[in-house]
């Protein structure tokens, strides 16, 4: 069957299953292939080196950020592209978001190399961590070329529809990543470094792989005549990305405030309980995001092609979906967190364990409902409402969590961390709700 007939007339939920199931695994194993870089780090260099690690994780959200601005703005516009049958321009924004990630990724590089050791301070790094976390940041810094095609070109591939040769470019990355590290942090001694270099490396097969896929398979080609930008097109793919990049950067924001009060408050060991918790917690998060993705072309499809109720039900199943997984993930994480602590680095300080399972505990507090946030924050993104996705995201992920961990920190110390982020949440919710609610009433 071909992708436009999938999208116009297979079930629902078989249809979801389809496009879903690899971009969660390519969206959980980018989760893991952060975690792996933690954990070997852990083990091979120490707490100290982890803590560095965790401060350098807010200059990768900068470069996430930047590369879903043209990620997925290029996959949410190429999906309505193609919903209209029109190829030619679906192919012309193929074209300009490899060329201007190539544009970004070297004005990142150029300004971020100079600008890495004030960063890493801004971030919360300490005498103790500066070095590990220059180390991480910089080689990151300098390979942001291959982060962002590997980025751009695989969320393009997803948005046509095609996630499972993604997910299979994505897993190549991870596994080349694995290996690499295994042999640069315990054989060759590289540490820190090592591990930084590796994931670089896996980024460029990632990269390459896609790029391949994009000028001889794929239904909207790579070709040499559409990598000239044009300001319309330019425009478009940046206008949809919008929110996305919001998200990242709001979360870089996030990890530098974290970083500062958990500095402020128990130094490199409290960075470092925070480092543990958050990988643990893009564990849960990053397969939603995959559901996401996976629903997008769908979505994106049907409502440029003004089938609404085909929109409204792959809505509906995907929230159903995302809010199921969330509870039985918050239920292993209530019961099970000090072992999770303790595959992801807390086995070598028995304090540094018990306060990231206590800080683990209380984040997850609000996951069951966090589904229906990310996926009803994602939806106006994917029908081209950016202005309610930027809104969305921003409360979520900056301004209420911001304001809550800055307030309450000044009286429950590491606390104010914990369950900044859950009370949130269920603000965010609350809002999601009602702006999900008044988008169905006028689609009737």
């Amino acid at each position: 069957m071909e992708k436009k007939e999938q999208l116009q007339t297979q079930s629902i939920p078989k249809l979801i299953g389809t496009l879903s199931a690899p971009a969660i695994l390519s969206m959980l194993i980018n989760s893991v292939n952060m975690a792996i870089d933690k954990i070997f780090v852990a083990r091979g260099a120490g707490i100290l080196a982890l803590s560095g690690v965790t401060v350098s994780l807010g200059v990768y959200l900068v470069l996430q950020g930047f590369s879903l601005l043209l990620a997925a703005g290029s996959a949410s516009a190429i999906a309505l592209g193609l919903g209209k049958d029109d190829k030619k321009g679906a192919e012309k924004i193929v074209g300009s978001s490899v060329t201007l990630s190539f544009v970004l990724s070297l004005l990142l590089t150029v300004i971020g190399l100079p600008a890495a050791r004030p960063m890493m301070i801004m971030y919360g790094a300490n005498a103790e961590n500066i070095r590990y976390a220059m180390e991480y940041s910089t080689v990151l810094i300098a390979g942001a070329v291959f982060f962002l095609l590997a980025q751009t070109a695989n969320s393009i591939i997803k948005g046509m529809g095609y996630a499972k040769r993604a997910f299979i470019n994505v897993f190549v990355s991870i596994i080349v990543n694995t290996i690499l590290d295994a042999v640069f942090i315990f054989v060759f001694g590289w540490g820190v470094f090592g591990a930084a270099f590796s994931t670089v490396i896996g980024n460029a097969v990632s990269g390459v792989l896609a790029v391949h896929f994009l000028c001889r398979k794929s239904p909207a080609r790579l070709k040499l005549c559409n990598m000239k930008p044009e300001i319309r097109t330019a425009k478009t793919i940046i206008s949809i990305g919008t929110p996305a990049c919001v998200t990242q950067i709001a979360l870089s924001l996030l990890s530098l405030t974290c970083n500062h009060v958990a500095n402020k408050v128990g130094g490199s060991a409290a960075v470092a309980a925070y480092g543990i918790v958050y990988s643990v917690i893009m564990l849960v998060y990053m397969p939603v995001l995959g559901l996401g993705q996976g629903v997008q072309p769908i979505i994106g499809y049907n409502y440029s092609s003004k089938n609404y109720v085909r929109t409204k039900q792959t809505l509906t199943y995907s929230i159903i979906y995302a809010t199921v997984f969330c509870a039985v993930m918050f239920a292993g994480i209530e019961l099970f967190s000090p072992s999770i602590v303790i595959l992801f680095g807390g086995k070598s300080d028995p304090n540094l364990a018990a306060a990231a399972s206590y800080g683990l505990r209380l984040f997850s507090l609000s996951l069951p409902i966090v589904g229906f946030q990310m996926i009803g924050a994602n939806y106006f993104q994917y029908i081209g409402k950016f202005k309610q996705s930027v809104i969305l995201s921003a409360l979520r992920q900056l301004i209420f969590p911001i304001s809550f961990i800055l307030i309450l920190f000044h009286f429950i110390g590491m606390t104010g961390i914990w369950i900044g982020a859950p009370i949130s949440d269920f603000i965010a919710f609350i809002i999601t709700v009602l702006l999900i609610k008044k988008e169905m009433m006028q689609k009737r």
